[in-house]
């Protein structure tokens, strides 16, 4: 995992710093024992992406994945790691950020499943849009009781003025 890992990084740092108004097109792919990494850069940006599994010493086996790009006007990455335990439980954790001409979006969470079917877990999201100034900050929580999502989120102005959010 750790080969897949380093391999990764040297692809993204390669193909998010390879970026200019004149760069030739170019794609680079390798596999290793267990995953693989693929980085592609053009005149319009970079982009890498990259995923691998591995069973672990107690059994269990993890995956992850995770990528990234950039443009001209913007740039953004995801990450995530799964792990299935023998007992059948399992963690997922994952998270992506953004940042353009727009705006930025965050989001990162995680979420068990317990060896007795049970679940916990949450997810943080946020929003800012870059013409206006307003923002949006939320969170998603199992509910321990119940084993349902919870939900609260709050939006603001420019000047962090709490203001109704914006529905569709």
């Amino acid at each position: 995992m750790l080969k897949t890992n380093l391999k990764i990084s040297l692809a993204m740092i390669l193909a998010l710093t390879a970026v200019s108004a004149d760069a030739q097109r170019a794609r680079v792919h390798a596999r290793g024992n267990g995953g693989s990494v693929t980085a592609v850069s053009g005149p319009n940006g970079s982009a890498v992406r990259g995923h691998g599994a591995v069973q672990n010493a107690d059994g269990s086996v993890t995956a992850a994945s995770g990528g990234a790009f950039r443009t001209a006007t913007g740039a953004g990455a995801r990450a995530s790691t799964t792990t299935v335990n023998p007992d059948g439980s399992a963690t997922h954790r994952g998270g992506f950020a953004v940042q353009g001409a727009r705006g930025s979006a965050q989001s990162s969470g995680s979420l068990t499943r317990n060896a007795d079917g049970t679940y916990s877990g949450g997810r943080t999201s946020s929003g800012t849009n870059a013409a206006t100034g307003t923002s949006y900050s939320g969170s998603t929580q199992i509910d321990p009781a119940t084993g349902k999502p919870v939900h609260s989120g709050t939006c603001t102005d420019a000047s962090g003025a709490v203001i109704a959010c914006p529905r569709r």
